[in-house]
């Protein structure tokens, strides 16, 4: 028994030797020797997984760690380490079960409780995850990452001063806790140093070490900062690398698992539209009044200005809007994943359609929205896509639809971080971005033919230029009269808690600095603005 035993006693003492001598990289390879070599044990099986999690392989990663936790059920490190991985794999859900798991076998343990509020987090349970982060440091002092966490989480929550002193105590820790140096030099960022905050920021990602994830988040913010500077060649390759990051750590499962991307969709869904019979799309009939006086829907394309027009129509006393909420979501994998939801959905009826519309006046009750008698905006870019199902379910809804410069929108998308999923995963590509962009307007034009949907088309640059007569347009188009508060929409936002990436220009008010960005990066968009010059031309603006 003793001998069979020696390659795995080796194998772990050498481990041990490394990890002792905080030689990472040196045990990890150790590890993955032998586990090569048919040796398994926990420790061994947690390294691997360990490795293959900051390269994104997380289906490999947890395979490793789930035949851990059968060699020991009650391990607590292992638990832990399932929540991370799951919570990197955009599973939050089953990351707080992991936790919770761990948690019960070993409530002292910091790293589970500091796991559990990144999971909450990503739930929107930001007070219960600042209970969990608050625990975590209370737990473990020394413990650096959970003083990272309230530290961005002060600053997301604005508590600017709070937030400094909690990185500085994670740096006290560890000068290169990724998360609170991060915050670090977004506050000099904030506090308009932007030369301070990319020599941060290049000294963060020369020093190495950071996992993929804040690798990526810190590359893009070095973008925004050289882009400050007028650095806009070295900001494109920090943005660059960032979206090439995320797309490694988040969405290569997109290419294993073969899940069809926005592109081929809308592609797929346009040439069944157009090959429909007239009146496949109109309403099913309703029996239940709309419990809104007016139901508009603001769509178009992600960053086409929509947050701007959601605060200004939701300064009006007659106008509820909620942004950007998931009030649709539910529906639309039923329907459009592939032709015979697409089949079912030109074949709805009654029942069927009242459903379906219980279902979603519910969701937007349950997101906080007393729409009884308002004029209600539900505000969700991408829902573009889906107008068929809201010409189904809404005889009565209209269409607000905003368009930007193209090439601004396009730029905008790269620079920008989003949750990377099924659509937001072509961001991190130029290419895909154009491609996109272009399937979207090619399939809302097709929308605008055949569908029996009120239509107004806003750019956002005429808003700029004239705001009150876009806004009394608008306004005509949704039945509403011109409302003096409307001017007032920067103290509407400051009100709100907006979560897209335009918050912060929204609250200044309008201006200029987001028209004709894209002639800065003039050089790097030029293999996609053939793809986006018909759309250029289509909705007025200049070429070159």
């Amino acid at each position: 028994m003793a001998t069979n035993d020696a390659p795995r006693d080796r194998a772990l003492g050498a481990i041990e030797q490394a990890l002792g001598a905080n030689r990472i990289d040196q045990a990890i390879g150790l590890a993955r020797q032998a586990e090569a070599d048919g040796v398994e044990h926990p420790l061994i099986l947690n390294l691997v997984a360990f490795a293959f999690e900051n390269e994104g392989q997380f289906g490999e990663a947890l395979t490793r760690l789930d035949r851990a936790l059968q060699l020991e059920p009650q391990n607590v490190l292992t638990l832990s380490a399932i929540g991370q991985c799951l919570s990197k794999q955009g599973r939050p859900k089953d990351a707080l079960e992991a936790f919770d798991a761990a948690i019960s076998l070993l409530p002292s343990h910091a790293p589970a409780h500091h796991g559990r509020a990144a999971a909450q987090a990503s739930l929107g349970d930001d007070d219960d995850a600042w209970q969990s982060e608050s625990l975590a440091a209370r737990l473990d002092p020394r413990f650096p990452d959970p003083l990272g966490g309230l530290a961005e989480m002060s600053m997301r929550r604005g508590e600017i001063d709070q937030a400094r002193q909690y990185a500085r105590q994670a740096l006290a820790l560890d000068p290169r806790q990724p998360v609170a140096a991060y915050v670090m030099a977004s506050l000099n960022a904030r506090d308009q140093q932007p030369a301070e905050a990319a020599r941060q920021l290049e000294a963060l990602i020369a020093g190495g070490g950071l996992t993929p994830l804040h690798a990526a988040m810190t590359q893009r913010l070095l973008g925004d900062q050289l882009e400050e500077l007028g650095r806009f060649d070295e900001a494109w390759q920090a943005y660059d690398l960032a979206n090439k990051g995320m797309w490694r750590l988040l969405g290569r499962g997109f290419e294993i698992t073969g899940v069809e991307t926005a592109a081929p969709m809308c592609r797929r869904v346009r040439a069944y539209v157009e090959a429909a019979p007239a009146g496949a799309f109109d309403p099913a009939p309703q029996n239940t009044p709309s419990p809104a006086a007016e139901h508009i829907f603001l769509v178009g394309f992600v960053r086409s200005g929509t947050t701007l027009l959601e605060q200004v129509l939701a300064s009006h006393a007659d106008v509820v809007a909620l942004e950007e909420k998931p009030t649709l979501r539910a529906l639309t994998a039923e329907f459009f994943s592939d032709q015979a939801g697409l089949d079912r959905l030109t074949a709805m009826t009654e029942t069927e359609a009242d459903v379906l519309r219980e279902t979603y006046w519910r969701s937007v009750a349950d997101q906080g929205a007393q729409v009884a008698g308002k004029v209600f905006v539900d505000k969700a870019p991408m829902t573009s896509i889906w107008q068929p199902l809201i010409a189904k379910l809404f005889p009565r809804a209209k269409i607000l639809f905003a368009i930007r410069d193209p090439r601004d929108v396009v730029l905008s998308c790269f620079r920008n971080a989003f949750i990377v999923n099924a659509m937001s995963g072509a961001f991190s590509d130029l290419n895909n971005t154009a491609e996109l962009y272009s399937e979207v307007m090619a399939l809302s034009e097709v929308y605008a033919k055949v569908l029996p949907l009120p239509l107004h088309r806003h750019r956002h640059e005429d808003l700029i230029e004239d705001f009150e007569g876009q806004v009394k347009a608008i306004c005509g188009f949704i039945g509403i009269d011109w409302d003096p508060a409307m001017a007032d929409f920067v103290s509407t936002a400051n009100s709100r808690d907006i979560r897209t990436p335009s918050k912060d220009q929204v609250r200044q008010g309008l201006n200029r600095s987001g028209m004709a960005q894209w002639k800065r990066y003039e050089a790097h968009l030029a293999p996609v603005l053939p793809v986006l010059e018909p759309w250029v031309k289509a909705f007025g603006y200049e070429v070159g």
